[in-house]
């Protein structure tokens, strides 16, 4: 398993120096860092297991992967779940996230077929537990062991992902961890070659002959880095205004940032820096589609998402070159049924995260023209 150790001491840099010191965040990096690191530990020997018991895995192919990207609180999560209700695709759930391991995979499989024989107890306290970890979380992100989720803990075992921004607020200072495509090139294939790894064990185990299909909203820093891994991705791209999707993250941060590192919160420095960078993400991802081949990419808009999913969901297929089985377009029409009856009670803006229109605007003028924006 690849780890950056330079962005592991950089963090630990930052907390302990005196522009950013406090006792009750000094704690809470040791409480995280040390459960964090036995985990990875564990994880990474029974990953050496895997070698042992299921060496087919490395002959797995990742052959014509979908990928629905965005930058995050525009709809790819909502995307995502509804095509992985399809069973053709096979995705990622939360817990394989934590243990991308075969053996692992196979153990929590058995596990949870017998504790369906007893009326699922271990189910139900895993997600009462999960609850109260992501309590601030329920009506911004829902998530639990059994969810559709992002491979994100892949990069956070790296030490690569601008998810470290939670607990350590100090985006501006971790380049590696959110821009991975301008590491040195040696580095990113160690990177890359531990990702592709970590896919093919996840599409052995859950289906060989499957789609991949992954939802990543805070890929844009390594989305070049996984196009040279995978060149036949496909890509559904969803877009959102900045002014609704930039304060609607920061608001997910600011939970975080609340409980773990109130300080952080005190002159809005950390929201700011959170709004830059998925400024530069809004930028980067532009820049990107326009070398890519069309057959490889579908932009949708977050309003016609939002407005009529299972018509959007219906174009993404066609798109795709995809086929939308009967079965699986009832299981839709009734997904997206539920949806349109649901409102969100969160409307978040700018201002009260310490932020300026003017200057998303400035950062974003190019993207605000291009894409039909109201300033």
């Amino acid at each position: 398993m690849y780890f950056h150790y330079p962005t592991l001491f950089r963090i630990l840099r930052l907390s302990f120096s005196r522009q950013h010191f406090s006792l009750r965040h000094a704690c809470l990096t040791f409480v995280f860092l040390i459960p964090f690191l036995v985990l990875r530990t564990f994880v990474w020997l029974i990953r050496l297991l895997d070698h042992i018991f299921f060496p087919g895995f490395r002959k797995q192919s990742l052959q014509i992967p979908i990928y629905i990207i965005g930058n995050p609180r525009s709809g790819t999560t909502f995307t995502h779940r509804l095509m992985a209700l399809d069973q053709q695709f096979s995705y990622l759930k939360l817990y394989q996230t934590i243990f991308p391991s075969v053996i692992c995979y196979k153990f929590f499989g058995a596990a949870g077929k017998i504790d369906r024989m007893f009326g699922s107890p271990a189910a139900k306290l895993l997600n009462g537990v999960s609850r109260k970890g992501f309590k601030g979380w329920e009506t911004i992100h829902q998530t639990g062991p059994e969810k559709a989720e992002s491979d994100e803990m892949f990069f956070v075992y790296a030490m690569l992902s601008p998810l470290l921004g939670l607990l350590f607020p100090y985006l501006k200072d971790l380049d590696e961890a959110t821009f991975v495509d301008f590491m040195p090139h040696k580095e990113r294939e160690k990177l890359m070659s531990y990702y592709r790894d970590c896919l093919q064990r996840h599409m052995y185990a859950t289906g060989p002959d499957k789609i991949l299909l992954q939802k990543v909203a805070l890929i844009a820093g390594r989305l070049q880095s996984i196009y040279e891994l995978l060149p036949d991705i496909r890509i559904v791209h969803l877009v959102r205004h900045p002014y609704e999707s930039i304060p609607s993250l920061v608001s997910m941060f600011d939970a975080a940032w609340k409980a773990l590192d109130p300080q952080a919160r005190k002159d809005a420095r950390a929201n700011k820096e959170l709004a830059d960078l998925i400024c530069r993400y809004y930028t980067y991802l532009y820049e990107f589609k326009k070398n890519l081949p069309e057959n490889q990419f579908i932009e949708v808009r977050y309003e016609d998402l939002v407005s009529d999913p299972h018509r959007t969901i219906c174009r993404i297929y066609r798109a795709l070159g995809i086929e939308l089985s009967h079965g699986y377009e009832e299981v839709l029409e009734k997904e997206t049924s539920k949806a349109r009856r649901y409102k969100s009670r969160h409307h978040y803006s700018l201002e009260s995260f310490g932020l300026n229109k003017d200057t998303i605007y400035r950062n974003l003028r190019t993207i605000f023209e291009v894409y039909g924006f109201k300033p």
